[in-house]
């Protein structure tokens, strides 16, 4: 097995205190009175935790002013035109808003068979209903192009599609996953955009045969290859924004700066291009909305540049990307985000003017809409009593081996390893690295956990030191270093909320360990 200490240190989190982690609990009410409350903290390395009773009623992050008002107004978005969708087509079962989601875990566990012991998803299907709905409600002007990467599941198009969203395809296989969802019928000339500047032979082909028109560019070679291709695209210039406030920029790798966009234009007039307008994407997960406003001021300059003498284009499109946060406690929130881009663009670009708006959000509508649930399906009690190699019983045989490199002290030794050793439990899940929690690792993503024990019996809320390990044969499989849980059992449920984006859309089957049951409701 490789040494994969190099990237365990690259993505070890900082710690976090109790407030921190209190403020990043699930979106729904703990109001029922079940046996056993969840317990909510941060996979990270240091935590506090409260005891379970102290949380009957305690919301977590959703006691946060913002979060509250936030999910108050979601739940005036009204969904139930699309229960013909919801359960006839999808399956899903109806619970009510109010509804805990610690109750909805802990009666679909029960509801399984005993020996049924696999990893699931809840998955509610209003949730994206809703958020198309808000979106729609802030910022009316700009249509939403759903960004199919952040989680590539058919029923997130579906719902979606519905709702007369449109999807921003990077792929072919991105491509065929919406036609396959939508049908033949769907109007991919107006509902899919090719959003990647950087685009296959192959895949430029499946697009222009579905009938997709538009595209984005950002370098020269590509011009020259829609140019061969697919020369009646209409086609959008992809701008390098300032993204140094978004927790994933992506100015090092697309965009074109000022200057190269002039080579743009040129050449595509001299190709005889047809550039419509321009785009830009100020990072994932944007923690500054006034990026919005630098980005916007940036493109009015490039709409100005373009219809000048020289080049002689009439950009009628603007594509804003994406950014936007799924959570409802993330500061600053949707609706302030929104107000800065809707203030921005009645200035610099007038409704007037009849420029068609767009943008590509992805983790905003898929983010909050799932929850993992799974199972203990081993556990290490006594951790410490493993820590040390001496021996216990002596044997008659001597060994005078030279010891190997492996034996002796590691001065390179991982705080991830000391904090392991020092726990005193260790719970073995059935999801991990490899599969959900792989976020941790690519999308700097911060799990919340919560448990609920199966068994009636009363038991003994005192903390202990654990460690949560992912079901695979490889030690990096960690998802938890250092947590502070009770004596739980094999058995017993450990859940996660919001897992919606970049999670299953990148997990692996690696050693045949992966999540693929979803169950379906929907909130009314």
């Amino acid at each position: 097995m490789a040494d994969h200490r190099h990237h365990q240190k690259e993505t070890t989190k900082p710690e976090t205190s109790n407030s921190d982690s209190r403020r990043a609990d699930d979106n729904e009410h703990d109001e029922d009175d079940i046996s056993e409350q969840p317990v909510r903290t941060n996979l990270v390395h240091q935590f506090s935790i409260q005891d379970a009773d102290e949380i009957l009623d305690v919301q977590g992050h959703d006691e946060d002013e913002q979060a509250t008002k936030v999910d108050q107004r979601r739940r005036r978005f009204l969904v139930h035109h699309l229960r013909e969708l919801f359960e006839e087509k999808l399956g899903a079962k109806h619970v009510d808003y109010g509804q805990s989601t610690a109750s909805i875990v802990k009666k679909f566990c029960e509801e399984l068979p005993s020996d049924n012991d696999e990893p699931f998803y809840i998955v509610n299907l209003s949730h994206y209903a809703r958020q198309y709905q808000q979106w729609m409600h802030f910022l009316g002007r700009i249509r939403p192009f759903y960004a199919v990467k952040s989680n590539p599941s058919s029923f997130i198009i579906k719902v979606l599609a519905e709702l007369n969203g449109g999807f921003d395809c990077a792929s072919a296989e991105e491509l065929e996953l919406v036609r396959k969802s939508c049908g033949d019928d769907f109007d991919f000339a107006t509902r899919i955009i090719y959003a990647h500047p950087c685009k296959p032979f192959s895949h430029i082909q499946q697009f222009r045969k579905a009938g997709v028109q538009m595209t984005v560019v950002d370098n020269e070679d590509e011009l020259h290859k829609l140019k061969q291709h697919w020369p009646e695209a209409r086609v959008l210039i992809r701008l390098k924004p300032n993204d140094t406030h978004s927790m994933s920029p992506f100015s090092t790798k697309f965009g074109a700066n000022e200057r190269e966009c002039i080579t743009l234009l040129r050449l595509a007039r001299e190709l005889n291009i047809n550039l419509v307008g321009c785009s830009f994407h100020v990072g994932s997960r944007c923690l500054d909305p006034n990026l919005y406003t630098e980005a916007l001021k940036q493109a009015r300059r490039i709409f100005d540049i373009a219809q000048q003498d020289e080049f002689k284009f009439n950009f009628k499109v603007l594509d804003i990307g994406g950014g936007f946060s799924g959570h409802n406690w993330d500061k600053p929130s949707f609706p302030e985000v929104a107000k800065v881009i809707n203030h921005t663009l009645d200035k610099l670009f007038p409704e007037s003017e009849g420029i068609t708006m767009m943008s590509e959000p992805g983790r905003y509508f898929s983010s909050g809409g799932m929850t993992l649930v799974t199972r203990i399906t081993s556990r290490r009690i006594h951790n410490l009593a493993y820590k040390s190699n001496e021996p216990v019983v002596q044997l008659d045989r001597k060994m005078s081996l030279t010891a190997s490199s492996s034996e002796t002290k590691d001065e390179n030794d991982t705080s991830e390893r000391a904090l392991i050793e020092s726990a005193e439990n260790i719970y073995y899940i059935n999801d991990g690295i490899y599969g959900t929690f792989n976020a941790i690792i690519f999308d700097h993503k911060i799990f919340i956990v919560h448990y609920i024990r199966m068994s009636n019996e009363k038991s003994d809320n005192k903390q202990f030191k654990s460690v949560i390990f992912g079901p695979t044969c490889d030690s990096i499989d960690c998802i938890a270093h250092s947590i502070d849980l009770p004596l739980l059992s094999i058995g017993d449920v450990l859940w996660f909320p919001d897992v919606g984006s970049y999670t299953n859309a990148c997990a692996s089957n690696f050693n045949g360990f992966q999540t693929k049951k979803f169950l379906f409701i929907w909130r009314n």
